[in-house]
């Protein structure tokens, strides 16, 4: 056979990737796999924050707790970089900057347009 199959491909250019992003984890001081686990649990976690406010707003319950919580939720898996990253170069904050603001006014269009359509008769 002359081509290796396409998954076995995929499979070693992952396993390549991971190896980079090893790489640059430990030349930054950040550990790669505590990142991975951060990033993967933060969006359950915020999304259910985010019903839970919608349940609040709806209920006309106080929202700040809530909205702190959501906030949290949101920025651990980035302040986590943030914070214990080391010579990190000067664009990875301007990224993290824009995925945050990015993705923030995207939930807050989500939970203003579910709350829209959970108050129409």
């Amino acid at each position: 056979m002359c081509c290796r199959p396409r998954r076995l491909l995929l499979i070693e250019a992952l396993l390549r990737l991971w190896t980079h992003v090893l790489t640059l984890g430990s030349h930054y001081g950040v550990n790669a796999a505590l990142f991975a686990a951060l990033y993967l649990a933060h969006h359950p976690l915020f999304w259910g924050t985010m019903a839970w406010l919608a349940a609040r707003v709806r209920r006309r319950q106080p929202t700040a707790g809530v909205v702190a919580l959501g906030v949290f939720f949101w920025v651990m898996p980035y302040a986590y970089v943030l914070v214990f990253g080391h010579g990190l170069p000067w664009w990875a904050y301007g990224v993290a900057g824009v995925v945050l603001l990015a993705g923030g006014a995207h939930a807050v269009r989500e939970v203003r347009r579910r709350l829209r359509t959970s108050a129409a008769p």
